[in-house]
């Protein structure tokens, strides 16, 4: 550089900086500010202390910075008061000389939802000019409190008044708010309409905007509009970010398309975003929801490869969805996977589990869950202690149900009407119907008042119990308290009277029911038909099916079978068949009910064949017979003295594994005992195909002719038959009842409940039930009749009794 230059270089002049003139308003002067205006009503120098705080000149800016930061609007206001009167007092108009002041005003009014002193600033801004205007972001300010607040014809108006006012919406970040109420209240035109203004605006909208509109879209099954809506702000095919492909899932999936969701899934990783936890977490809820498992499973596996760890809200569906398939302890295992990965559970997984404990009868597991809960430091609410309220009343621990309704209310928890009703409705169930209605009370002094449910389940319970006038001064009190009973209320009513055989009041709540508008169902029409047919009065209940079906209501298989019933019970089989070609040609099946009626109506008129071909046809209709078609064949065909049909049918009804009632018991002895003569003749062969053999007539046959009691003999006959088919618990109730009877049971009767026990892999028990030693001559009888019994016994069962006598010769 030339010497001649550098003398000529000479450095640059200082600026001198101007003095802010207004200086911020620190935390420390913000506290004082606070401190004096609040303290004002007992301090009357207050207006020197702000006066000392902010000095004059005092500009709108500054001032506009004293109001933000203030908390509490009421001090805010304060502030602006004095301020007109000690340094803007001079110009007309208070807020044109402050409007900044007056717009900070506005977000602190917006912020603490003071919506009237709100609107009285605006009014007042706009009285002072267009000098006094709001800002923008006042505006916007106001549009998210009402938004927020669901004012979304105020949040509008503030919209347009800044768009007036500047030529602009408010930002996006608060248009955004209005937007999302317009989309949650389905307001799909004034939301897209919203939307447009906002795209046409320069920053005008964000990926918020587009995402809250895709969202909507999404919850209402419209996925492709949210798609389209995407493309056409950034180009066919294109999905920018990974929180969109996330609300398209759970879009496609919500609506049941998991499939689309799938593969969009893949879509997404082939253009390079890598799925989340939540991407994951929103196809994991909806397979929850079908109960898809292994789908579940899968993409777990798929997570963890990835690296991703699940977090609580997808243990928490894969818990759901595994008790809802009745699989509590697979739950329980989960329960475990999330302590070890390092996922606490929250009080949403502990009530899951509570309540698939306590509907599977779990009561006192569902409870360690309830203090594992608590050791966890979690706090359980009402869905917590209901479930387990409800369970332990099912199972009559009244006193344990009632002291987890205390520490409920201890722990801050206010039964409602959902944890009343469990507590109502497991006492019910578990027959406390009067400590029902005492809690009934007791929710009523604390004004949780009952609804229909409520008193359904009373009714129900008091009609069970035949108390009969209390459930109809519980009717009474429903209508009173202007809760109107429904159908099913009055159903249970009229079935209460009929069960108690009370037609004449049973008939009156229907037509009560009718003249208050109540349109019956189907059940109410059979229930009362079941009334008419258990009088006898089966033309007037002809005539209530032809009733129904003038109102529309189709009569199902229950209102056949309950008039072939009706028809059968008084003899009058052909009207009984009428009614079952009607019910066929209607194309209503015959159910299990219809053919034990008929068959029971074919017996009454000693027709067994026809009662025989109806029970062959309803094996080939592929029904499964009970133990009333078998009681009834078999007692029927003892009484026409088929002896080897009847124990036919018996050894079938074994093999079934249908086990008998009493009814059936005391059919087979009587019948053995009575028809004993033609025992003795008959050979034993059945034309019946259930079985090559007939244990019960050879043994009993063989007894009674070896000088048995008759008696003695038929029930050891039905024991050994019980015991070699596994029944050993109805074979050891059979001999309790034959004890009860005067019968001693004697070396037969222990012989054949080892054949029993032996069945049942439980040798080492018979020794509880046998005498303390046999006689030699008792042990002579026994293995006589082994040598019978074996002929009818499974070899490895013979075997096994062979093994035990040795030990007690």
């Amino acid at each position: 550089m030339s010497r001649r230059l550098l003398p000529r270089i000479t450095p640059l002049r200082r600026r001198r900086r101007r003095r802010n003139p207004d200086p911020p308003i620190t935390p420390a002067v913000a506290a004082s500010l606070a401190h004096v205006l609040a303290t004002r009503a007992a301090n009357p120098a207050w207006p020197r202390s702000l006066a000392a705080l902010l000095p004059s000149p005092l500009s709108d800016a500054r001032l506009a910075a004293a109001v933000s930061s203030l908390d509490d609007p009421d001090l805010a206001l304060a502030l602006l008061s004095w301020s007109q009167a000690h340094h803007h007092g001079s110009l007309p108009g208070g807020p044109a000389a402050t409007p900044l002041a007056h717009s900070a005003l506005l977000r602190l009014l917006a912020r603490s939802r003071r919506f009237d002193a709100a609107d009285a600033t605006l009014r007042s801004m706009s009285l002072a000019g267009a000098s006094a205007a709001p800002t923008r972001a006042s505006l916007g300010a106001l549009v998210a409190a009402y938004a927020d607040a669901g004012m979304d014809g105020k949040a509008a108006e503030m919209c347009e008044r800044a768009r007036e006012l500047h030529g602009a919406l408010p930002e996006a970040a608060h248009c955004n708010s209005l937007l999302r109420l317009l989309v949650e209240r389905r307001r799909w035109e004034d939301a897209r309409k919203l939307y447009d203004e906002m795209l046409a605006e320069e920053g005008g909208a964000d990926n918020y905007s587009t995402c809250v509109m895709v969202r909507g879209l999404c919850l209402e099954g419209r996925v492709e509009e949210g798609r389209k809506l995407i493309e056409a702000r950034w180009g066919a095919g294109c999905i920018p970010h990974v929180v969109f492909y996330n609300v398209l899932i759970d879009g496609y999936c919500r609506r049941g398309d998991i499939g689309r969701g799938l593969l969009l899934l893949g879509d997404m990783e082939t253009k390079g975003f890598l799925p989340t936890v939540v991407t994951y977490g929103a196809i994991i809820n909806w397979l929850g929801r079908k109960g898809d498992l292994e789908k579940i499973v899968s993409l777990l596996c798929e997570m963890r490869t990835r690296g991703l760890s699940p977090n609580v809200q997808i243990y928490n569906t894969v818990i759901d969805a595994l008790c809802k398939c009745r699989s509590a302890s697979q739950a329980m295992a989960v329960l475990k996977q999330m302590f070890a990965s390092g996922c606490d559970p929250d009080v949403v997984t502990f009530n899951t589990l509570i309540s698939a404990f306590c509907r599977e009868g779990h009561v006192h597991e569902a409870e360690q869950l309830l203090r594992k809960a608590i050791r966890k430091e979690l706090e359980p609410n009402q869905f917590s202690y209901t479930p387990l309220i409800h369970g332990f009343c099912i199972r009559g621990e009244v006193m344990v149900a009632s002291d987890l309704l205390m520490e409920m209310m201890g722990r801050g928890h206010t039964p409602d009407l959902v944890t009343f009703g469990a507590l109502i409705h497991g006492l019910v169930i578990a027959g406390q119907v009067s400590e029902a209605l005492i809690v009934r009370e007791k929710m009523t002094e604390r004004q949780v008042m009952p609804d229909a449910n409520i008193y359904n389940v009373l009714i129900s319970g008091l009609c069970k119990k035949q108390l009969l006038p209390g459930a109809k001064n519980l009717l009474a009190e429903m209508l009173e308290q202007n809760i109107q009973p429904d159908k099913f209320v009055y159903t249970t009513l009229i079935d209460g009277f009929i069960r108690s055989e009370n037609l004449s009041d049973a008939r009156k709540i229907f037509e009560f029911m009718e003249q208050k508008g109540i349109c019956p169902d189907v059940v109410g029409y059979n229930a009362m038909i079941k009334g008419y047919c258990q009088f006898g009065m089966m033309n007037e209940a002809i005539l209530f099916m032809g009733s129904m079906r003038k109102v529309g209501c189709i009569p199902d298989e229950f209102t056949y079978t309950t008039l072939i019933n009706g028809f059968a019970k008084q003899g009058n089989i052909n009207a009984a068949l009428r009614l079952l070609c009607d019910m066929m040609k209607r194309r209503c099946k015959p159910n299990v009910v219809t053919y034990s009626s008929l068959m029971s109506g074919y017996c009454k008129i000693c027709d067994t064949d026809s009662a025989e071909d109806l029970f062959a046809n309803m094996l080939s209709e592929g029904l499964s017979p009970n133990v009333i078609h078998y009681t009834i064949l078999i007692g029927s065909l003892f009484k026409k003295d088929k002896v080897t049909k009847a124990a036919a049918y018996f050894e079938h009804m074994l093999l079934n594994h249908c086990a008998p009632n009493d009814v059936t018991l005391n059919y087979l002895v009587n019948g053995l005992t009575n028809c004993m003569p033609c025992i003795i003749n008959s050979n034993s062969s059945s034309t019946v195909k259930v079985h090559d053999e007939n244990a019960l007539l050879d043994v009993f046959k063989r007894l009674v002719s070896d000088r048995w009691d008759p008696n003695i003999s038929a029930y050891n006959a039905i024991i050994f038959n019980l015991c070699r088919h596994n029944m050993l618990g109805k074979a050891l109730d059979l001999k309790d009842k034959m004890v009860n009877k005067g019968y001693s049971p004697d070396p037969v009767t222990f012989l054949s409940l080892l054949y029993g026990f032996c069945s049942v892999g439980k040798p080492k028990n018979w020794g509880s039930i046998v005498p303390n030693e046999f006689q030699q001559y008792e042990f002579q009888i026994i293995f006589r009749y082994k040598t019978l019994f074996d002929q009818h016994a499974a070899k490895s069962v013979s075997c096994e009794v062979s093994r035990v006598l040795q030990l007690y010769v």
